[in-house]
C-alpha cells in the first residue's frame, strides 16, 4: 500500500513537471501578460539598487505593452494606484513578494522577470506536494488521486504561477501554514509553535490575508487542547515568533512614516475599487467582465445612493500615503453605512467573482473549457463538504474555518480569481469529501433497494 501510494506522489509531480515545462515555454514566448507584476519588479529592482522598499517615478512613463492598461486611471490621481508615492519609501503594500524576486534578481539580473516565473513554476511542484500531503489527512484511495491530479493541472495554479505576482508564493506559503498548524493542533510541541508562528508571519509579509488564520490556529489550539495550562508555552512561542517576523516591518514603518504601521496602506483604495468606483464614470473604462457582473449594480442603483459624492475618487495633491489612505477609508466606510443594501449587492456579486469557474473577459474558448472542467463543481460541492470535514476532528474544523473565513473576509472586502487561488487546493479537498460522501450514500441507496 505505501508502495502504492509512492507511486501516486511521483505519478502527479511528473504530471505536474510537464504541465510547467509547457507552461514555462508560453511564458518565455510572452503568452501571459506581465500586468501589475511590473510593480513588484520596480519595487525589488529599487532593493537590488540600494534605495529602499520604493517605486520609482519612471513607472509613470513606463509604455511596456503588456502591462495592464486598467493602471492607467491611477496614474491621474496623483499617485500609482491613487496613493503609492513614487520615490519615497512606501508602505503601500507589504514587502515579502518583493524581497523574493530581489533575491532573484541578485542571482540572475535585475528585472529579470522569466527567471521569476521559473522560480515559481518550480516552487509550483512543492505546493501541489503539500497540498496532497494534506489531501492525505482527508482522503483516501482514488479520492486522493482525483485530488493529486487535480493540484497538478490545476489551471488557475499554473496560470498565476507565470506571471511576476504573489500568488505563487502565497499558495506556496499558505499550503505549508495549514500542515504546520494541523500538526501543533495535533502536538503542542515547542518547536512547531516556533516554526508555525514564523511561517504565518512570513506569510503575512506576502499576502496580508495571512493575518487572521493564527488567531484563528490559536482558538482552535485552545478548544482541542481543552484549555490545558501545560499548553501556554507552545501557544505563547507560536505567538512570539508571529511578532518577530513583523518587527523588522513594523520598526522600518516607524522610522519612515512617523508611526508603527503593520497592515499595508492599501485598504482604502481596495474599498472604493470595489464599492465606490462601481458608480463613477471610471467605471466606463473597466474591462468587459467586469461590466457583465457589476453592470447591473450599477444601473439598479446609481440614481437611487444616499450621498453620491463618496464615491467619487479624491483630487489629491500632497499629501501622504497614510493620509490618503485614511481620506479613501473614512469616506468609503461612510458611502456603505449610508448605503447597505447596495453593499450587499455588490458583496452577492463577489461571491460570483470569487467562485467563477472561468474568465468573464473575452479570452480564447480553450479557457472557458479548462475552467468548466476543472472547477464549476467546486461551487456546488464546497459548502457540504465543509460540513462534512467539521465531523473530522479538530483539523477538519480547523480547515473548514480557514475556508469559510477566508471567503467571508473577501466577500466583504476585495474578491476575484487572484484572491481565490490560494485557496483552491483546500476547496477542492472539502469538494472531493462532499462528493465521495455522496457517491457512498448513492450507492448505499442501491444496494438497499
Amino acid at each position: 500500500m505505501q508502495l502504492q501510494k509512492l507511486n501516486l506522489y511521483i505519478f502527479v509531480l511528473l504530471l505536474a513537471l510537464f504541465a510547467r515545462i509547457a507552461v514555462f515555454y508560453l511564458a518565455a514566448n510572452d503568452f501571459f501578460l506581465v500586468g501589475e507584476g511590473q510593480v513588484q519588479a520596480n519595487l525589488a529592482e529599487n532593493i537590488v539598487a540600494g534605495r529602499g522598499f520604493m517605486l520609482s517615478e519612471a513607472m509613470f512613463h513606463d509604455a511596456d505593452p503588456r502591462r495592464d492598461d486598467q493602471l492607467e486611471f491611477f496614474r491621474e490621481t496623483g499617485g500609482f494606484y491613487g496613493a503609492l508615492i513614487p520615490e519615497k519609501p512606501t508602505t503601500f503594500l507589504v514587502p515579502g513578494y518583493a524581497l523574493f524576486e530581489a533575491m532573484i534578481f541578485m542571482v540572475t539580473s535585475p528585472g529579470n522577470l522569466l527567471a521569476v516565473i521559473g522560480v515559481q513554476l518550480l516552487l509550483g511542484l512543492l505546493t501541489v506536494f503539500l497540498g496532497m500531503r494534506l489531501a492525505s489527512r482527508f482522503l483516501q484511495g482514488r479520492w486522493f488521486a482525483a485530488a493529486g491530479i487535480f493540484m497538478a493541472l490545476d489551471p488557475f495554479e499554473l496560470y498565476y504561477q507565470a506571471i511576476p505576482a504573489t500568488q505563487a508564493l502565497f499558495s506556496l506559503l499558505f499550503m505549508a501554514g495549514l500542515l504546520l498548524s494541523i500538526r501543533f493542533i495535533e502536538k503542542p510541541d515547542l518547536s512547531r509553535g516556533i516554526w508555525a508562528g514564523l511561517l504565518w508571519g512570513v506569510t503575512f509579509l506576502v499576502r496580508p490575508a495571512a493575518l487572521p488564520m493564527i488567531a484563528w490556529l490559536t482558538v482552535v489550539a485552545l478548544f482541542a487542547w481543552k484549555f490545558s495550562r501545560r499548553t501556554i508555552p507552545a501557544l505563547l512561542l507560536l505567538a512570539v515568533s508571529f511578532v518577530a517576523v513583523l518587527t523588522p516591518w513594523v520598526l522600518r514603518n516607524r522610522s519612515t512614516m512617523g508611526r508603527n504601521q503593520l497592515l499595508p496602506l492599501q485598504g482604502g483604495v481596495q474599498m472604493w475599487e470595489f464599492n465606490g468606483r462601481v458608480f463613477t464614470d471610471a467605471f466606463l473604462d473597466e474591462a468587459e467582465g467586469a461590466k457583465l457582473l457589476y453592470g447591473p449594480v450599477r444601473e439598479m442603483w446609481l440614481l437611487k445612493l444616499n450621498k453620491p459624492e463618496l464615491t467619487e475618487f479624491p483630487e489629491f495633491t500632497t499629501e501622504s500615503e497614510f493620509e490618503r489612505d485614511s481620506v479613501l477609508y473614512h469616506r468609503q466606510s461612510e458611502f456603505i453605512r449610508s448605503n447597505p443594501i447596495v453593499f450587499l449587492h455588490l458583496s452577492t456579486c463577489r461571491f460570483v467573482e470569487f467562485f467563477k469557474p472561468f474568465p468573464l473577459n473575452r479570452f480564447s474558448p480553450v479557457h472557458t473549457v479548462l475552467g468548466l472542467l476543472s472547477f464549476f463543481w467546486v461551487g456546488i460541492f464546497f459548502f457540504s463538504g465543509l460540513l462534512l470535514m467539521v465531523r473530522m476532528g479538530w483539523p477538519g474544523i480547523f480547515i473548514a474555518g480557514v475556508i469559510a473565513g477566508y471567503i467571508f473576509m473577501h466577500l466583504l472586502t476585495a474578491s476575484g480569481t487572484p484572491h481565490r487561488v490560494a485557496l483552491d487546493i483546500p476547496l477542492v479537498i472539502a469538494s472531493l469529501i462532499s462528493v465521495k460522501y455522496s457517491v457512498e450514500r448513492f450507492r448505499a441507496g442501491k444496494l438497499s433497494t
